[in-house]
C-alpha cells in the first residue's frame, strides 16, 4: 500500500546547505541570547474542537427526535478510547428496551457505511441476549424482503456470513447495550481501532500517495420499545432483531471519523538510529518520531526493553544496536569507562487505570481511591478470586485465610474509601489487577512505594489488616517487605483441574489472571474489560482440547483494574485511581500533581538524576510520578553522538508542547520545567563533546563532537539548540556546558544535565547559582555554534575534494509490537 511521499526533493546543493546552516545559526542565536526562563512554543493544531453532536429522528414506531449523541473527537483519531455521550433518550428498561448499540465501520461513501461494512454481531459475543442472531435480517422486518444472513465484508474485499472468521468476542469493539439513565442521558468510552490493530477495517491507511488517510465511521443504532414491525419484544429475552436489519438500520446515527495516517511518514532508506528502554516513553516517542524524522532527517526507531538490559547495552553500544536508552534510574558506568549523560525528557506517572461501570448505571464511576495496602493485596494474589477455586468459596488448604475478601470490590477497606463502588452482579470471579511481565524501573518504584507506607509494609511482612485479611503465604517466602523487587511475580502454585477427563488441563493463577506484554497492553485490556484469561472449564469444541476463555465482562457492568502508565490511560480514556501519598492526601495523576512531585524530588546517587522517592512528604504530590531520562555514553563515535544529541534537543524543545498532533507532548505527560529543559540541552552538549581525553574510552571514540548536529527546533524558545564544534575535539570538556553535564547541581529540577560517574563542577566549588551557570552555558553554546558553522562549511568542500571519506553503517531497527504476551520465562516481551 503506497505511503505518502514526504521526502525532500533530490539534488540539494551546497548553497542550500549554507542557507540552512545560516538559518540554524540565527535561530540558535535567538535561543542563546534569550534571558533564562523566556521563550514560547509554536502551537500546532491539536485536533481540539472536532467533537460532533447529532440528533436522532422520529421513526414509524419509536421517536428518537429528542435524542442527541455526541462523539468527543472525530479528527486525528487512532487506536484509542473516545467518549460517546447522549441526552434526551428514554430510560433503559431491564434487558429489553431503550438503549444504544454502537459499532465501528469502514466505507468510502459520503453518507456512511452499509451494514456489511460494520464490525458487529459474531455469535456468542457481547450480545444483548443469548441466542440472538446478530447479523441476520429479521424475517418480520417490513423493510427486509426476506430473512437473510448479512455478511461482513472487510476493507480488502473478503466476505463471509460467519463473522467469526474476522472477529470474535475477544477482539470485537462493538457495544451492544449502552444504558440510558433516568435523566435520559449517559456516556461510554468506545475503543476505536486503526489499521494497525484492526486490518479488517483499514482505518487510517493511505491508499495512494498524496491522498488523505482512509476514514471510518462510528454508527449508533438507538433501540426503543418496538421491533421493526411494531411488536413488543419479550421482557425476559429482549429484542430478537439485529441493529443491522433494515428497519433498525434506518434509525442509525452516523459519525465520520478522520484517522491519523497509519503509514509511516519517515522516508524509506533514511538514516535510522535505534533507541530502547522504558515503557514510560512509548506515547511520547510515538508522537515525536514522525516530526523528528522530517525535522532531523533521521528515523529514530524505538523498541521497548527492560531498563536493566538497556542500561547495560548503552555502556558499550556495539554498531547496529541502540546507543540511547530511556530509563528512570541512572546508568552508572565503571570508574574507568566514559561518562554517560542523562537528559530529562518526560515527566509522567505509573497509574492504576480502571474501567468501572456498575450494573444499571448509565455512566462510569468517576473516582476511586486506593491506599498502598489495597494495592499490595492485589499484587500479592491475596484475594480469593486471585487463585483457582470455586468462585473463591473453596480455599486451598494451607493457603489464603478464610477472612480474606473475595475480591477488591468486596474488601471492607476498599468500601470504606469508596462507599457504594461494588459490583455484585458477577456470578463468577472477576479479574484481579492486570500487570505487565518483566523487570522494570517502574516496578521497582511501585514496590518502593508499598514499603514506604507503614500499613502496606506490615501487610507484606505477614500482619493482618484490621479486618483480618492476610497476605498470600506464597509471598512470605519471597519476603516482599524487604527484598529488592523489580517485577511482579505470581508465585502461587495452586492448580485446579476443571474436568477429570482432561487431567493435564490445569487452571493456574497465571492463566486465571495472565500477564500482558507492556503497560500499553494493560491499558487496552482494561478498556476492553478482557485480558484473555482462562475459565475453570474445558472448551468442548476446541481442537486440541483447551481451557475456555473468560471473554469480556458483560456490557454495562464492568469492574476491571490494571497497572499502566498515565499516557496509555489517557489514550484509552481510563479512570485513574487517586493514591494516598506520604503527606496523607489522596492524589490523582494530573500535570499539577506530577509537577508538585518533581519539585520535591532530590538528587539520587548520580547528581542531576532525580530520585523518585515516594516516601517524601510533599503536599499535592502523586506518589508514583516518574522522570524518564535519555541516557547515552560519550564513548560513541561523533556521528552517533550528533544524532542522539539532536533527539535530546528535540525532546526538551518542541517535543514539550502539549497536544495530540505529531511532534507534541501527548496527554498523560507533564511538560518539563524550564530548568529541566536547560538541563537536557546541557546534556546534549556534553554528549557532543564526547569522552574526556583522560578517559580510556576517549581513544576509541572517533573524534569528539563534529559539525552541527542535525535537527531544527529544539531549544526552549523553539529555535535551534546547541551545536557541536567543528574541530575533532568538540566542545571542550572543561567548558561550563560540559562541566554542568558531567556534574549537575540539581534540586527538584534545577541544574545542568548529568553524567556518570560524577566529577567536580565549577558551579559547585565556586558557589555559582544555577541561573548564572545556565547563562554561561548560553554563551559557550554561541561560541560552539560559530565553530560548528565553520567546520560545517568546510566539510562539504573537503568531501568534494575527496579528502573526507564517509563510512556506511547498517543499523538494525526494531519495533515493539503491541498485544504480544511474552512467555512466562521471558524477561520482557521483546
Amino acid at each position: 500500500m503506497a505511503a505518502r511521499d514526504r521526502r525532500p526533493a533530490a539534488g540539494s546543493t551546497l548553497p542550500v546547505r549554507l542557507g540552512a546552516l545560516l538559518a540554524s545559526l540565527l535561530a540558535a542565536l535567538g535561543l542563546v541570547l534569550l534571558p533564562s526562563g523566556t521563550g514560547g512554543q509554536a502551537h500546532a493544531d491539536t485536533g481540539a474542537g472536532s467533537a460532533v453532536t447529532k440528533s436522532g429522528a422520529k421513526g414509524t414506531y419509536d421517536d428518537f427526535s429528542q435524542l442527541k449523541v455526541t462523539v468527543e473527537q472525530t479528527a486525528n483519531v487512532r487506536t484509542q478510547g473516545v467518549k460517546v455521550s447522549w441526552t434526551g433518550g428514554q430510560q433503559t428498561v431491564g434487558v429489553w428496551a431503550n438503549y444504544l448499540q454502537i459499532m465501528q465501520c469502514w466505507g468510502d461513501a459520503s453518507d456512511g457505511p452499509t451494514p456489511e461494512q460494520c464490525e458487529y454481531g459474531g455469535q456468542g459475543l457481547k450480545s444483548d441476549v443469548a441466542g440472538v442472531v446478530n447479523r441476520k435480517a429479521w424475517a418480520k422486518d417490513p423493510l427486509e424482503p426476506a430473512a437473510r444472513d448479512i455478511p461482513f465484508t472487510t476493507v480488502k474485499g473478503e466476505s463471509s456470513t460467519d463473522a467469526r472468521k474476522f472477529f470474535t468476542g475477544y477482539t470485537t469493539n462493538e457495544q451492544d447495550r449502552a444504558i440510558i439513565g433516568g435523566d435520559g442521558g449517559g456516556d461510554t468510552i468506545f475503543q476505536l481501532e486503526d489499521a494497525n490493530t484492526s486490518p479488517i477495517l483499514g482505518c487510517g491507511t493511505v491508499t495512494q500517495t498524496g491522498q488523505a488517510p482512509e476514514p471510518c465511521w462510528l454508527v449508533v443504532v438507538p433501540r426503543g420499545t418496538y421491533e421493526p414491525d411494531g411488536s413488543l419484544p419479550p421482557q425476559q429475552t429482549g429484542f430478537q432483531s439485529s441493529p443491522l436489519s433494515a428497519g433498525n438500520w434506518a434509525q442509525r446515527i452516523v459519525f465520520r471519523l478522520d484517522f491519523h495516517p497509519t503509514d509511516s511518514v519517515c522516508p524509506i532508506g533514511q538514516d535510522e538510529q535505534p533507541t530502547t528502554g522504558s515503557d514510560m516513553i512509548v506515547g511520547a516517542m510515538t508522537s515525536w518520531e514522525p516530526a523528528m524524522c522530517t525535522t532531523n532527517k533521521i528515523t529514530y526507531v524505538y523498541y521497548p526493553q527492560a531498563e536493566d538490559d538497556a542500561r547495560g547495552q548503552i555502556l558499550n553500544p556495539p554498531v547496529g544496536t541502540a546507543g540511547l536508552a530511556f530509563v528512570e534510574n541512572p546508568a552508572q558506568p565503571p570508574p574507568d569507562a566514559a561518562p554517560v549523560v542523562h537528559a530529562p525528557v518526560a515527566v509522567s506517572g505509573l497509574v492504576i487505570g480502571y474501567n468501572i461501570q456498575l450494573s444499571g448505571s448509565s455512566q462510569q464511576v468517576p473516582r476511586i481511591r486506593l491506599n498502598a495496602r489495597l494495592v499490595a493485596k492485589m499484587l500479592t494474589q491475596s484475594y480469593k478470586c486471585d487463585v483457582p477455586g470455586d468462585s473463591g468459596s473453596v480455599i486451598p488448604p494451607g493457603k489464603l485465610s478464610a477472612k480474606n475478601a473475595r475480591d477488591l470490590s468486596g474488601d471492607p477497606e476498599f468500601q470504606k474509601l469508596n462507599p457504594g463502588v461494588r459490583e455484585s452482579s458477577f456470578l463468577s470471579c472477576g479479574p484481579g489487577l492486570t500487570v505487565p511481565q518483566g523487570t522494570s524501573d517502574t516496578a521497582t518504584q511501585l514496590w518502593r512505594w508499598l514499603r514506604s507506607d507503614p500499613d502496606a509494609k506490615s501487610f507484606l511482612a505477614g500482619e493482618a489488616d484490621p479486618w483480618g485479611m492476610q497476605i498470600n503465604p506464597y509471598y512470605l517466602a519471597m519476603d516482599p517487605a524487604h527484598s529488592a523487587l523489580h517485577q511482579f511475580w505470581k508465585p502461587d502454585a495452586t492448580e485446579l483441574v476443571p474436568d477429570k477427563s482432561y487431567p493435564d488441563l490445569k487452571l493456574t493463577s497465571v492463566a486465571l489472571n495472565p500477564y500482558t506484554g507492556s503497560l500499553g497492553d494493560v491499558a487496552k485490556a482494561v478498556r476492553g474489560s478482557s485480558s484473555g484469561s482462562s475459565a475453570p472449564a474445558v472448551d468442548p469444541v476446541a481442537i486440541p482440547p483447551a481451557l475456555e476463555k473468560s471473554g469480556p465482562q458483560p456490557e454495562g457492568s464492568h469492574f476491571y483494574l490494571g497497572l499502566t502508565d498515565a499516557a496509555s490511560a489517557a489514550n484509552y480514556r481510563l479512570g485513574t485511581a487517586e493514591l494516598l501519598n506520604a503527606d496523607g492526601q489522596f492524589v490523582a495523576p494530573t500535570p499539577q500533581s506530577l509537577g508538585a512531585t518533581v519539585a520535591g524530588m532530590k538528587d539520587g546517587p548520580v547528581p542531576g538524576v532525580l530520585d523518585a522517592d515516594p516516601g517524601l512528604r510533599t503536599p499535592g504530590a502523586y506518589p508514583l510520578t516518574t522522570v524518564t531520562y535519555a541516557a547515552a555514553s560519550t564513548s560513541m563515535d561523533a556521528t552517533r553522538r550528533q544524532t542522539y544529541a539532536a533527539l535530546m534537543r528535540y525532546a526538551v524543545g518542541a517535543g514539550q508542547a502539549p497536544g495530540i498532533g505529531d511532534g507534541q507532548l501527548p496527554p498523560g505527560y507533564a511538560p518539563l520545567t524550564q530548568a529541566m529543559r536547560d538541563q537536557g540541552l546541557a546534556a546534549s552538549t556534553a554528549l557532543l563533546a564526547g569522552a574526556p581525553p583522560t578517559s580510556p574510552a576517549a581513544a576509541d571514540s572517533s573524534g569528539g563532537g563534529s559539525g552541527a548536529p542535525p535537527g531544527g527546533d529544539a531549544g526552549p524558545a523553539g529555535g535551534a539548540g546547541p551545536a557541536g564544534g567543528g574541530t575533532s575535539a568538540g566542545a571542550p570538556p572543561t567548558s561550563p556546558a560540559a562541566a554542568a553535564a558531567a556534574g549537575g547541581t540539581s534540586k527538584g529540577a534545577s541544574g545542568g544535565g548529568s553524567a556518570s560517574p560524577p566529577v567536580d563542577n565549577a558551579a559547585r566549588t565556586s558557589g555559582t547559582t544555577p541561573g548564572a551557570l545556565l547563562g554561561a552555558v548560553r554563551w559557550v553554546l554561541l561560541i560552539v555554534l560559530i565553530a560548528g558553522v565553520a567546520g560545517s562549511l568546510g566539510g562539504p568542500l573537503l568531501m568534494r575534494a575527496g579528502l573526507v571519506r564517509g563510512t556506511g553503517r547498517a543499523f538494525l531497527a526494531f519495533r515493539g509490537q503491541s498485544g504480544a504476551t511474552p512467555a512466562p520465562d521471558s524477561p520482557r516481551g521483546t
